[in-house]
């Protein structure tokens, strides 16, 4: 009798320990939400591809979440079954990823090198990070964990009429991004030990996270100071092809009083573009300036409009964008 007693007890600790844990999943599952959302205000929306009337809601929920709820208990029935075995995981891991790949558009731009690329930063990288995390969590905890977040992302994007215009950028770091501080945030909670070593882990993941949320609301241009890549060597000697700089945005005010000299970040013709101010123009009114890359014989031939003023450059980072710029030759090359 005893020991039913101590089964019971401890089959009830079980069952709250993954009622809390289903919880804590909810509440991040709707942050992801709310941020996906908050950062359509920076990238703009985009009317949403899914028809909303009640049919068609039904129709889409039920062709997008019963792939979704089959695969992820087929992955804790087969990781229930070989549970201590971490190669078997690794290999249950692969197959669901090569069951959920969209082979019908890999089929479509296999040819084009570019939207490759954008498809493996924007759903393959993310999609591999992701499924790994749904295994961790599924031998740790339970598939529930897992089937809160997918049907509660997966939903947002079937029944509101807009979405966040993100590009294939955005969309795949904010992904990869979750995935991880998703796994970070369950390791410390899934494997608790001594009071000790349980802040040591705290501080440092909450570092982690915190440094992870200000590089992205960095890259996005959340704050005042925005970083951009240089591509030419039209600034030389002062800002070399490669360079990083970082530009402050400027309000209205502050782009009609732009002193001479300055170097100013402006779009011309949906390129970002680098150059000195060496005299400023009135044009009807409207302040105008010349500009000119240092490196150039010539001024520009076009003036620059307060509309078109991104910011003012103040800080340069030697050589590190490198890797964008590669990128960039790579594509038009091939483009």
């Amino acid at each position: 009798m005893k020991f039913v007693k101590n089964k019971l007890l401890a089959n009830m600790k079980d069952y709250i320990k993954v009622n809390e844990n289903c919880v804590y999943m909810l509440i991040i599952s709707v942050i992801y939400i709310l941020i996906f959302f908050y950062l359509g205000f920076f990238t703009g929306f985009a009317k949403s591809p899914y028809n909303h009337d009640i049919i068609s809601i039904l129709k889409n929920l039920t062709i997008k979440l019963l792939p979704i709820i089959g695969i992820e208990i087929t992955r804790a029935i087969l990781l229930n079954i070989n549970k201590k075995n971490k190669k078997i995981a690794v290999i249950i891991t692969i197959l669901l990823i090569l069951l959920e790949i969209d082979y019908n558009t890999i089929a479509n731009i296999y040819t084009d090198k570019k939207l490759v690329f954008e498809y493996i930063c924007e759903s393959l990288i993310p999609m591999v990070m992701y499924s790994g995390l749904y295994t961790y969590l599924t031998i740790k905890d339970s598939c529930l964990l897992t089937l809160i977040f997918r049907i509660i992302k997966q939903t947002s994007m079937l029944i509101f009429p807009i979405l966040p215009n993100m590009n294939w950028f955005i969309n795949g770091s904010m992904n990869a991004i979750t995935a991880t501080i998703i796994y970070i945030l369950f390791q410390y909670r899934l494997g608790k030990g001594d009071k000790k070593s349980n802040i040591i882990s705290k501080i440092s993941y909450g570092t982690v996270i915190a440094i992870c949320v200000i590089l992205v609301c960095f890259m996005l241009g959340c704050f005042k100071y925005e970083p951009i890549t240089i591509l030419s060597n039209s600034m030389n000697p002062q800002i070399n092809r490669a360079d990083v700089v970082i530009y402050k945005k400027l309000d209205e005010l502050e782009k009609q009083e732009i002193p001479k000299g300055s170097i100013i970040v402006y779009s011309y013709e949906g390129k970002n573009i680098v150059h000195r101010v060496v005299d400023t123009v009135n044009e009807n009114g409207a302040t105008k300036y010349k500009t000119k890359g240092d490196r150039n014989n010539v001024e520009d031939k076009n003036l620059v409009g307060e509309e078109q003023i991104k910011g003012i450059v103040t800080f340069t980072i030697r050589y590190i964008g490198y890797p964008s710029v590669w990128l960039y030759e790579y594509f038009n090359s091939v483009k």
